[in-house]
Parts: structure tokens; C-alpha cells; sequence
């Protein structure tokens, strides 16, 4: 159960969106993330014999620009989300007997 290493660009890729991707590793591997001079490095080894994945490190830089992605859309979009669920809450809101009744006529 050889642990894997994987060298991350801390420009590339915020602490967040680091813990994030090796937070969906953790059913299968233990997760360590250890900050370099210039970027992360991410230790996972396997629970179990069974849990060993040469395309590991591949899958992770994968899950880690969809991470990081996700987090650009959320910054950029997040304004317009909470907007969104702002009016929601407004429509949702229980209407009392007198606004219900006041709305039929």
C-alpha cells in the first residue's frame, strides 16, 4: 500500500479547492495536504490493499479543475444565486387568511 504524492500549484489551485478534491478521496484513501513553498502537496494513501488506483493522480487533477471551476462560477455567479433565492423565499412566504381571501377578488 504505496502512498501516492501529488505536487499541486498553489496558483493554480486555492487550499480550498485542494481540500475539497482530497476530501472526495477520503472513502477509499487517507488524505493529507501539506503546504510547499510554491503550491500543496497531497499524500493519499489506501485504507485497504484493494483501494490502489495507478490513474489516481490523473482522476485528482481532474476533480481538482472541476473544483476549481466550480468555485470561479460561484464567485462570478454568486449575487445572482443569492438574488434568486431571495425572491423565492418572498414567493414562498405563507400567506395570511385575509391576503388569501383579498387575492380571489
Amino acid at each position: 500500500m504505496a502512498t501516492i504524492e501529488i505536487h499541486l500549484d498553489g496558483e493554480l489551485f486555492s487550499a480550498d479547492v485542494i481540500a475539497r478534491t482530497a476530501h472526495r478521496c477520503t472513502n477509499d484513501y487517507f488524505a493529507e495536504v501539506t503546504p510547499e513553498a510554491r503550491g500543496y502537496l497531497v499524500r493519499l494513501t489506501p485504507q485497504s490493499t484493494g483501494a490502489a488506483d495507478t490513474l489516481l493522480p490523473h482522476r485528482f487533477w481532474n476533480n481538482a479543475l472541476g473544483e476549481r471551476l466550480h468555485e470561479r462560477v460561484c464567485s462570478e455567479t454568486g449575487i445572482h444565486q443569492t438574488t434568486l433565492i431571495l425572491a423565492a423565499m418572498r414567493d414562498a412566504r405563507p400567506r395570511l387568511d385575509s391576503e388569501a381571501a383579498g387575492s380571489f377578488l
